[in-house]
């Protein structure tokens, strides 16, 4: 085992340890939400309960409710929050999957191969009604707009990932666009509402939203270049996707801006090929290296402006465990 893979096994155990009660209660709801009549329905979301690793956006909230001092009486509220964005977030991979043509996630069918593209839409569908009326229940409506107006930006993000791939777009601009809404949203959504769920002050609520939109930023960076440097075996889901969909991501727009004429010209007509010898050719092309190198660097930077956000807060476990997962999210690139 690596020192990254010992730090990370470290970590989870860590926030195992501190929020065990919390998790167990967001657990608990999940599997409320997910009861149902049908046994099929039940069979499908039995089998996405599988896709759930790090929850990471359940650990945030509840991270952020607890910094800002949850009071007891809201600790359900808290728990469900939590099972919300962990809901949305299921939903957005359920139908990603389908939008990727992916065959693995977490090390599992996706629900398309295992089923059909109906199942995957609809579920997806189902997931995000339950989230909905599950943060309805709350009976905070602005924590209901402010999750309303996140899952719209995710979608949003995920259309104008299309737009980028149809206009075959090279900006960085165009990508941040795409990342900014499609991931980012998730983790600052959650970041609010942990503080809110402990009616923490607006000023906190602003903090810890900027906290989980640089750690979503830094995770995304990360994961793209996950999908240029590590096997199925080690993700646990397709590998080479962004390739094949011909979705440039950042460690592929930075290799573009570091190369001269001629080295541009053969990594643009790798990337718009067709041809799926060629796609594995632009991932191991050395080409991509001094991308692959500046993209893991911004993903740092991202990770320590994360970091900067919890400054204003004490020095308590609460913050120090926010403080590694944005160490985490970035080690997985290390």
């Amino acid at each position: 085992m690596t020192v990254a893979e010992t730090a990370r096994t470290q970590l989870k155990h860590q926030i195992t340890e501190f929020l065990g009660p919390e998790l167990g209660l967001v657990k608990d709801v999940l599997a409320e939400q997910f009861a149902s009549r049908s046994s099929f329905v039940q069979d499908v979301a039995g089998h996405v309960s599988k896709f759930q690793g790090k929850q990471f956006r359940p650990v945030l909230v509840l991270l952020a409710a607890r910094l800002c001092g949850l009071p007891p009486k809201n600790r359900l509220k808290a728990a469900q929050l939590a099972a919300v964005v962990e809901m949305i977030h299921a939903a957005t991979l359920v139908h990603d999957d389908v939008i990727d043509d992916s065959d693995l996630r977490r090390h599992v069918s996706t629900v398309h191969r295992r089923w059909n593209t109906e199942t995957s839409v609809l579920f997806g569908d189902y997931l995000f009604s339950k989230a909905f009326h599950l943060a309805a229940c709350t009976g905070d409506a602005d924590a209901c707009r402010l999750i309303g107006m996140a899952t719209n930006r995710t979608c949003e993000g995920e259309l104008n990932q299309i737009a980028v791939r149809l206009e075959q777009s090279v900006s960085e601009r165009d990508y941040f666009r795409v990342i900014r809404g499609k991931t980012s949203q998730l983790f600052a959504v959650s970041g609010r509402l942990g503080a809110r769920a402990a009616e923490a002050s607006f000023a906190q609520q602003e903090r810890l939203g900027l906290y989980g939109m640089r750690l979503g930023l830094a995770f995304q960076i990360a994961d793209d270049v996950l999908d240029l440097t590590e096997s199925v075996q080690q993700t646990g889901k397709d590998t080479c996707n962004d390739l094949e969909n011909e979705r440039p991501t950042l460690p592929i727009l930075r290799a573009l801006r570091l190369a001269d004429a001629e080295q541009r010209a053969e990594l643009l007509s790798l990337l718009h090929s067709g041809l799926a010898e060629d796609k594995q050719r632009l991932r191991n092309s050395p080409l991509l290296a001094p991308g692959i190198e500046s993209a893991r660097q911004t993903a740092l930077r991202f990770a320590r402006s994360a970091a900067n956000c919890l400054n204003s807060f004490p020095d308590v476990q609460e913050r120090i465990l926010l403080e590694a997962l944005t160490a985490f999210s970035v080690q997985r690139v290390s």
